[in-house]
């Protein structure tokens, strides 16, 4: 995708919850309408607000990325606690650790890890996937190694690791610009890892490697 046409499309998908917010607050301003549909107007400006606040903040991140400048303050952190946290208010698939005593200690921005996480646990790119997906991580010597498998349209098999550089396709962004998994590879990247894509019988896998402290 060339730079234009990346504008062009975060110009449009900007644009898409800007309809409905200007119809709520007209019909608002109006003061034709009902309690009932004040009410209904009231959660459109909400709905559409938070989606276009996450778009924005996708947005920003994927800047920040560009110019290598995601992380914040770094602290120790455990990676399998952190896993966990990313999961919270899920009631499905949890986190499979083979061994939840050992701690996976490293250096870490806890918020930008846990998007990263989040990403890993909660991208859907077909309407058979059941979220939140279930995510292993395992100790590898001197990393950690997290995994998840993601049913994938065909078409997005033939050249998986674009999907690392390139937004998602429109159609499979129902509240953001698409830039997930790039953002979480520069996460990855970022903390001295690295995250990987790869076609495995059909299914997508994520694998992220992440260094842990010595």
């Amino acid at each position: 995708m060339s730079h234009a046409d990346w504008f062009g499309r975060v110009a449009h998908d900007l644009r898409n919850p800007l309809a409905p917010l200007q119809t709520a607050a007209y019909l608002l301003r109006c003061g034709d309408i009902g309690a009932e549909e004040q009410a209904r107007m009231l959660e459109v400006v909400e709905r559409q607000g938070v989606r276009l606040a996450a778009m924005i903040d996708e947005l920003a991140d994927g800047l920040r990325a560009e110019y290598g400048r995601l992380l914040g303050p770094m602290t120790e952190t455990d990676v399998g606690t952190l896993a966990v946290l990313a999961a919270n208010g899920n009631d499905a698939a949890p986190v499979q650790q083979p061994d939840e005593s050992a701690p996976l200690r490293m250096r870490a921005d806890d918020s930008r890890l846990i998007q990263m996480l989040r990403t890993l646990r909660e991208l859907r790119l077909s309407p058979d996937e059941v979220l939140p997906a279930p995510l292993i991580v395992e100790r590898q010597g001197a990393t950690v190694r997290l995994e998840r498998h993601l049913a994938c349209p065909p078409e997005l098999l033939a050249h998986p690791a674009r999907l690392l550089e390139a937004p998602l396709p429109a159609r499979l962004c129902e509240d953001g610009l698409g830039l997930q998994l790039p953002i979480a590879a520069a996460i990855a990247q970022a903390h001295g890892g690295r995250l990987d894509v790869a076609e495995q019988d059909g299914m997508l896998v994520l694998t992220a490697q992440l260094p842990l402290e010595a």
